[in-house]
């Protein structure tokens, strides 16, 4: 499932602050600000991504990654995940642990512990 009609005017919400903090980041540099200033508003637009990033994780597991472990497909998923968070270890979604795959995995077809154990140390999506 694609971002839906729903998120996307929140996504789109998020995105626009993200673009203000980068235009303000512009214009101190233009202006010659004090660095330390600079780098907080650089912050600022850290998080204002990082939420975006979060939302939109937290969306791909609620709806395409639950689809494809009940449809049989999680082991694509799974690849993935440990993909994403393989190359941006920063990525964070609050209190959620791979171990929640395990949970919405068929019974049939367990989890490599393998995919789990990457998954961890490593700190794409269905459409």
């Amino acid at each position: 499932m694609p971002i839906t009609d729903s998120s996307k005017e929140n996504l789109k919400k998020r995105l626009s602050k993200a673009m203000g903090h980068l235009n303000h980041v512009y214009k101190m540099v233009d202006e010659k600000r004090y660095c330390i200033d600079v780098l907080h508003q650089m912050k600022a637009v850290q998080s204002a991504l990082d939420k975006v990033s979060e939302e939109i994780l937290r969306q791909h597991l609620e709806t395409c990654v639950t689809d494809a472990m009940q449809n049989q497909d999680g082991q694509r998923v799974i690849d993935e995940l440990v993909e994403v968070f393989r190359r941006a270890p920063e990525l964070e979604l609050g209190d959620w642990k791979p171990e929640t795959l395990v949970r919405l995995k068929p019974k049939s077809k367990p989890v490599p512990e393998q995919a789990l154990d990457e998954s961890e140390n490593a700190k794409s999506c269905c459409h």
